[in-house]
């Protein structure tokens, strides 16, 4: 049987990569040991669900997709888009939306 904790090291470890960190940056910036952040990368060893907390507020990530990515929905929002989205009015957010989807169609034609 696979760790259930695999899912979650390598969700911290894309993640802590997508946003250019080291393990000792990450960690610093959450105040606590590499070696912390090292374990829960590696699945060494069960995290404190503070440290699950803090990882997931600083990674920008909901704790459902860090802890169980496998069922949540691809329609759900990540948090930073719900964020940056959460005071636009309904106008300036589907200027965006459009905006998202000219480019997209761009894409697919190349």
């Amino acid at each position: 049987m696979n760790n259930p904790l695999d899912a979650f090291g390598t969700k911290v470890r894309k993640e802590r990569e997508v946003r250019d960190l080291t393990q000792k940056q990450l960690a610093a910036k959450l105040g606590m040991s590499h070696r912390t952040v090292m374990q829960a990368e590696i699945c060494r060893s069960n995290p404190k669900f503070e440290t699950v907390v803090l990882l997931a507020q600083e990674l920008n990530i909901s704790l459902d997709a860090l802890i169980f990515p496998e069922t949540t929905s691809p329609n759900q929002l990540p948090k930073c888009v719900y964020d940056y989205f959460k005071d636009k009015t309904e106008a300036e957010a589907q200027k965006l939306i459009d905006l998202c989807r000219q480019i997209e169609a761009v894409n697919d034609d190349h």
